[in-house]
This record gives C-alpha cells, sequence and structure tokens, in this order.
C-alpha cells in the first residue's frame, strides 16, 4: 500500500465549524448523586481507615493549601479550586497569564470547593452534544473572569506519607474553546483515582474561552495571540513544580483532552518542543492542525464597537484599553446575543491564531524538521463523530453517508496526524491509535447514534452513570479496561500499552485498536484492524476541506 501523508490546509472555517458545531447549551447541571450500578464500584476501591488527617493540609514552598475528602469516594482526598494565575483583568485581561502571588500572612488556600468557571459563549446552536452531552457546570458555581484554576485528586495515605510518587494525568477539557470547565461531573478525576490509588494523581485545568482566550484583537504585536494556550502551560508548569506535595511524580506526567483539549494537547507538543515538562500525549477526538487567519481582528473590533469601545481612526491600541475596562458581563451579552442568520451567516468567533509561539500555520514542515516534543502519544476517535453536533437536532437519524463524510472532520486529522507520527517520528517515539466503538442504553438513547463525539472519555473518568442511569456489566468491563489502559500509558507512555497488547500504529498493518466493537467478544476488551480502516473517505475530505465543512455549518 502506498504511503501518504494528505496535506493539512491552513482553514479558519474548520474551527469555525468546531465552534458552531460543539457550542454547549450553557446550563448547570446539579452535582450527581453517585449511584454506582450495584455495589461494584465501592467494592473494588475498598476503604482506608489508616488515612492521616494532616493528609488534607498540604504546604509547598510558597503556599499551604486546605483539601477535602471526595464524599463519593472516601479514600480520595481532592483539592479543588487552586489558582495558578493571578485573575486575569483588567490591564491582564487578554494578556498572558501571570503566575500567583502568595497570599498575604502565609493565608492558607482554601481548596475544599470548585472555583469559578471562565465565561461561556453560547451561540444558540442545538446540538445532541449541547443538550445532553455537553460540559454543564454545577448550579453552585458562577462564572468568572477569576478562573484561571485547577484541581486535584489523589488517594490518602498514612501520615508517612505515600510509599512512592505515583504517574500524573492532566486533563483538559473540551467545549469548542469556548465553554467546559473543569467542575462538570462528567470529568472529575475522583473515581479514577479510587480504582487506582497507588497508581495515579489526576489533575484538571481551566483555561480562559472564547474572546478572553482568544481575542483576535488588533492591538496585539503579533505574539502572545492566544492567552489560553499560555494558560494551559503555566497550569502543567504549576503541576510540575507541586504535584510531588500532593503524592505525584513530576518526571511522570501526561496531558490528556478531548475535542478541544484534544486539540490544546496537539499544539502543546509543537509550542513546548524543547520543554515540554510532561512525558506523553492523549489526544481524544482532536488535532490542533488547523490555525486561524493570523490578522483577521474584525470580530474583536465589532465587539469593540457595540460596548461603547469603537475607535473613529483604528486606534487598536484604544480600543484594546477600551475592552480590558468593559465588565465581562457587557462583553459576554454580545456574544452571546449575536445571531448570524442576521449577518449573512457570519459567525462571531473567536479561535486560535497563528503567532509562532503557540500555534503554528504550517505543522507538516515542523514534523520534517523535529520541531515537535517527539513523545509517546494516543490519538483516538469514536466511530460516528458527528452524530452528536449534527445540526438541527432532531432525534431523527439524518443520512448516514452525510454523517460519515462529516465525522471525517474528526477522523482524518486524527489519520493524518498518526502517520505523520509514523513517519517523521519513527525511531524517536512511540504512537497508538484507537477507535471506540462503545453503545449502552445510559449514554446512547438513540441507538442510531452509535458511539458519538464525547461518549467515551466519561469511560475514561468511570462517570457514565452520571448521563442517564446505572452502567450494564459490560460497560462496567469496558470502563474499567480503558481507565487500566489510560492509567498504563501514565505509568509508562514508552510501554504500558504496549505490555497491554497495543501494537505500535502502522497504516497498512493491523495496529488500529477498537475499544467497545460489537465483534469483541469477552473477555476480550478489543480487537485489531488494519490501520486505515476507517479513512477512506480522508482523500476526499482533506482535499475539499471547505465544502465539508460548509455543509456542517447551520444555516
Amino acid at each position: 500500500m502506498t504511503s501518504r501523508i494528505w496535506p493539512r490546509p491552513r482553514l479558519a472555517s474548520f474551527l469555525t465549524f468546531l465552534a458552531v458545531a460543539a457550542s454547549l447549551q450553557v446550563g448547570r447541571a446539579a452535582d450527581a448523586e453517585y449511584k454506582p450500578a450495584g455495589q461494584h464500584f465501592l467494592a473494588d476501591i475498598g476503604s482506608n481507615t489508616t488515612a492521616c488527617p494532616d493528609d488534607l493540609v498540604v504546604r509547598t514552598s510558597l503556599f499551604t493549601y486546605q483539601g477535602a475528602v471526595s464524599d463519593e469516594t472516601p479514600t480520595v482526598r481532592q483539592f479543588l479550586g487552586i489558582p495558578f494565575a493571578e485573575p486575569p483583568v483588567g490591564p491582564l485581561r487578554f494578556r498572558p497569564p501571570v503566575t500567583k502571588r502568595p497570599l498575604a500572612d502565609g493565608a492558607v488556600v482554601d481548596a475544599t470547593k470548585y472555583g469559578s468557571y471562565c465565561f461561556q459563549h453560547d451561540n444558540g446552536v442545538r446540538t445532541f452534544y449541547a443538550e445532553r452531552a455537553g460540559h454543564a457546570m454545577p448550579e453552585d458555581l458562577e462564572a468568572s473572569e477569576d478562573c484561571l484554576t485547577l484541581d486535584v485528586w489523589t488517594a490518602r495515605h498514612g501520615c508517612d506519607g505515600p510509599p512512592t510518587k505515583k504517574a500524573v494525568l492532566i486533563w483538559i477539557h473540551g467545549g469548542a474553546l469556548m465553554t467546559g470547565g473543569s467542575a462538570s461531573p462528567y470529568m472529575r478525576g475522583n473515581r479514577l483515582v479510587a480504582r487506582f490509588p497507588d497508581d495515579v494523581v489526576v489533575v484538571s485545568i481551566n483555561y480562559r474561552l472564547n474572546i478572553f482566550g482568544f481575542p483576535r484583537a488588533g492591538a496585539l504585536d503579533g505574539r502572545h495571540l492566544n492567552p489560553a494556550f499560555l494558560d494551559v502551560r503555566m497550569a502543567v508548569q504549576w503541576v510540575y513544580n507541586n504535584i510531588g506535595h500532593f503524592g505525584g511524580d513530576p518526571n511522570r506526567m501526561v496531558l490528556f483532552g478531548n475535542s478541544a483539549g484534544g486539540s490544546h494537547v496537539d499544539k502543546y507538543a509543537y509550542a513546548w518542543a524543547h520543554d515540554p515538562l510532561v512525558q506523553g500525549y492523549i489526544c481524544m477526538s482532536g488535532q490542533g492542525e488547523f490555525t486561524a487567519d493570523p490578522r483577521d481582528v474584525s470580530n474583536f473590533t465589532y465587539v469593540a464597537a457595540q460596548v461603547g469601545c469603537a475607535s473613529d481612526t483604528d486606534d487598536y491600541d484604544a480600543e484594546f484599553q477600551c475592552m480590558q475596562n468593559v465588565p465581562a458581563p457587557t462583553i459576554m451579552a454580545v456574544l452571546n446575543g449575536y445571531d448570524s442568520r442576521q449577518h449573512g451567516g457570519r459567525v462571531l468567533g473567536f479561535q486560535p491564531q497563528s503567532d509562532n509561539e503557540t500555534s503554528f500555520g504550517n505543522y507538516t514542515d515542523l514534523q520534517v524538521r523535529g520541531l515537535y516534543s517527539r513523545l509517546p502519544t494516543v490519538i483516538g476517535n469514536v466511530d460516528n463523530e458527528m452524530a452528536s453536533l449534527y445540526y438541527p437536532w432532531t432525534g431523527e437519524p439524518p443520512d448516514q453517508e452525510t454523517l460519515d463524510l462529516l465525522s471525517g472532520l474528526f477522523v482524518c486529522p486524527a489519520a493524518v496526524a498518526a502517520k505523520a507520527r509514523q513517519v517523521y517520528g519513527a525511531g524517536h517515539h512511540p504512537t497508538w491509535r484507537y477507535r471506540y466503538f462503545g453503545v449502552f442504553p445510559n449514554m446512547n438513547p438513540l441507538p442510531w447514534m452509535r458511539a458519538y463525539h464525547g461518549s467515551e472519555f466519561p469511560m475514561v473518568f468511570g462517570t457514565a452513570d452520571t448521563f442517564g442511569g446505572p452502567n450494564t456489566p459490560a460497560q462496567d468491563a469496558l470502563s474499567a479496561y480503558m481507565q487500566t489502559a489510560w492509567v498504563a500509558f501514565a505509568k509508562d507512555p514508552q510501554k504500558g500499552l504496549l505490555d497491554l497488547g497495543w501494537p505500535l500504529y502502522v497504516e497498512d498493518e493491523a495496529t488500529l485498536v477498537r475499544l467497545g466493537h460489537p465483534d469483541v467478544a469477552a473477555p476480550a476488551a478489543f480487537d485489531l484492524v488494519q490501520g486505515d480502516t476507517y479513512d477512506g473517505l480522508c482523500p476526499n475530505v482533506m482535499a475539499n476541506l471547505g465544502d465539508v465543512v460548509k455543509r456542517a455549518m447551520p444555516p
């Protein structure tokens, strides 16, 4: 079979599509009460009767944090809402993050509850993902610019401390770079830690969204165009500097994320090629090779005009300074009240730009030159990506041929990325590729949807039962296996998956791992098919990406 790498076009409209299609209804969800199917989960994690009461207070070189015991999993302690940066307000708005300064008089940081979530952009598009499978925030939280926080889940231990340092999984949430947050009940780390108390610490980070994270302002000088990516880097640096105090090993950290979080992970590998701080990457239904036009500032200027910051002389500096002082809810009212149908279909979106620092225009060139952190990487998709993103959502099955074509917007960049790592990274770092097929009653109310975008990460976190009832035994088994695989990779990115029987990805060999496929009979957890089995539409998708995106966009 002839090897090929499909081109990576720079296409702003692809990012616009992701922003529209994955836009979430910014509702709130009350914390779901933990109701395990039977008693299997609590029986598996056991109970820790020898935990030291002092393990809820963690002291680092600069801060003291007061944590709490997880109500749901009492063997786990959680440190929530830890600020890693100063609130990005006033002159810090739209700018790179500033490291959090120590509190006056050595005051203790209250890390017993989640911090505020970053301001969310709800563009009104209603999909299944928006209505049910998205990232609704808990009712007791509010949106705020003071949202640059992270959460840590780690096992309780005796007063002598944990016997060994544990691997660290650092989660980056999705939400089209417009919505989402670490407090979503679907992606909390306590259950994963409870199942593997001696093996892993889980961290989840927040970053600025929409206009606050990707302002696209004319006053910016071509650098620091994407503050949200810098937020992620600062959070990872905080974890590297401090996670040892929470039982984690800073030399065994892995970044993983879904959807926009997966694109964060992918872009991170290029932005910090020579100083990644982490040892591996897991990109779940998200790649980062597409970049918006670097100097398209009209959306920022439009918002500025709506809030009284217009400049008759195109004075971008004055516009920028004015926007830094407008109340954040006023800005969000413009974004959330915008109707593209009244503006000729123009989407008011804020997405990454090429600054050759955090986001680049030619990723193929960087790969050929080896200018990325060549670390072990897992790249994955679900079987029917677009089923949860298709617009308009009616519950009726759309044409499957159309869904397959549109799903290529997720599958084909993943195929490109996996193939590129196979070709340019040979001998340098291992790469694996998977495809998730799980279909279960509490996650799939409509069987035609199959495994849709966003349906696999609750299986990794062990939170699928928060969607719509208890898990089935087969679902529990698959979830436990996926957790085992992700933790194995975190513990040993070079060999962990090899030890589980996952072969290194090769396009024309049986190396694509199928998780939850109906042909896989228990007790097997996966099977293998040729690497490019599901990539048949990709040459057409990648060659005609603009037309495919237009078909996916709502009217």
